[in-house]
């Protein structure tokens, strides 16, 4: 069978997910506030069985473990290195009612009717065919189960990306990726999400605005926040891989003079735009 996703498991499995790794408490500070608006929006009475799909280094898979004693939830992703921090934190967080697994829910098998909930923190934009992998969580939730997840909206409305990019398109030809390519922003279009759930046989579907501000590499210099903006996203990461070392000491220059305006003093501060949705087998 063909593989799939594999530009995805390369990146996160490889020097991506190391870095995420070294970033850890960073990102969570970044992402945990957003995480927490599709987290709020769960049934998370006791006995509960959770899939949290691309679960990272497991902030929100363990954060929602304390909050179900009696319950199970399984964090899913395709990044070795973050799944392995994530396995760690569980065993000195002593939380037993947890498990890792290694598994890319667009390809592989997932037990039929086996979940209460499905949710996500920013793990889902990624699926080259995401009608399959929607499909497939469909598969793995009871009926009457829920789904709820968080994504980005578009680039504009989030300018910790769209900024960026401006700043390397002074120096790089960067052809803009095809809509609806696996990324960060696979989910900006409102209409691609409800299309994505309907055909995935789910029902009571919700999309929610949510604009707010995050804090990025708080505690971070100006300097020190842009050097790890340009590893810590992916499309970026993608972008600058090959170029040579002068060059991206250039990007970064200009990074630094494009995010100045941002820069407090717990780092960098944006705001942001996300979906929160949600729906029902």
């Amino acid at each position: 069978m063909e593989d799939k996703n594999v530009k995805q498991k390369e990146f996160w499995s490889g020097a991506g997910g190391d870095v995420w790794v070294n970033k850890q408490k960073e990102m969570d500070i970044m992402l945990n506030p957003l995480g927490q608006r599709a987290i709020d929006k769960l049934d998370l009475s006791n006995g509960k069985r959770i899939l949290d799909i691309g679960c990272g280094c497991g902030a929100t898979t363990l954060e929602i473990a304390k909050m179900i004693p009696e319950g199970k939830i399984i964090g899913v992703d395709i990044s070795e290195p973050m799944l392995n921090q994530a396995r760690k934190d569980a065993l000195e967080m002593s939380l037993s009612n947890t498990e890792f697994v290694v598994q890319d829910v667009q390809t592989d098998e997932i037990s039929k009717d086996a979940f209460d909930i499905a949710f996500s923190r920013f793990g889902v934009m990624f699926f080259e065919d995401s009608y399959e992998a929607f499909k497939n969580i469909n598969n793995a939730l009871k009926i009457g189960g829920q789904l709820s997840f968080v994504c980005w909206q578009e680039p504009l409305l989030n300018p910790w990306q769209s900024l960026s990019i401006q700043v390397i398109k002074q120096f790089i030809d960067l052809p803009s990726p095809p809509p609806k390519s696996p990324g960060p922003f696979a989910f900006e279009d409102k209409s691609y999400i409800e299309d994505i759930l309907d055909c995935s046989n789910f029902k009571d579907i919700n999309i929610d605005d949510n604009q707010e501000e995050i804090i990025m590499f708080s505690g971070k210099s100006l300097k020190e926040a842009s050097e790890d903006y340009l590893t810590i996203n992916p499309v970026v990461t993608e972008m600058l891989k090959n170029s040579p070392k002068e060059l991206k000491e250039e990007i970064l220059e200009a990074l630094i003079i494009k995010f100045s305006d941002f820069h407090e003093d717990h780092g960098l501060v944006f705001p942001s735009a996300t979906w929160i949705v949600t729906a029902k087998k």
